[in-house]
């Protein structure tokens, strides 16, 4: 399953294994802060290989300046209550130019 579905909950089924936003927020937060490492928040969440492509792109994003936590943290509220404009993963994955 894919990282922006699991995180949104946008075409999961039930038997699959949802990410909060808020601890993802917070570990990214202290991801950045240095006191949390990227295997640590792979392990947090079980991140497959491709989630962790997906976690390494938008990571870069955020390091390069390009977009914020608090971005990040809001539009995934807002598509995990499947409203616009964040209504769909595509959407998400191109406000946050990934």
């Amino acid at each position: 399953m894919p990282l922006y579905e699991r995180l949104t909950g946008i075409g999961m089924t039930s038997a699959e294994t949802r990410i909060s936003i808020h601890a993802f927020y917070a570990l990214l937060t202290e991801r950045k802060r240095g006191s949390v490492s990227n295997a640590q928040v792979i392990s947090a969440f079980n991140l497959n290989a491709g989630e962790q492509t997906e976690l390494t792109t938008l990571v870069a994003r955020v390091t390069a300046g390009s977009l914020t936590g608090p971005e990040i943290h809001e539009v995934l509220i807002i598509a995990e209550a499947k409203l616009a404009p964040f209504d769909s993963v595509a959407l998400v994955k191109s406000r946050f130019g990934v």
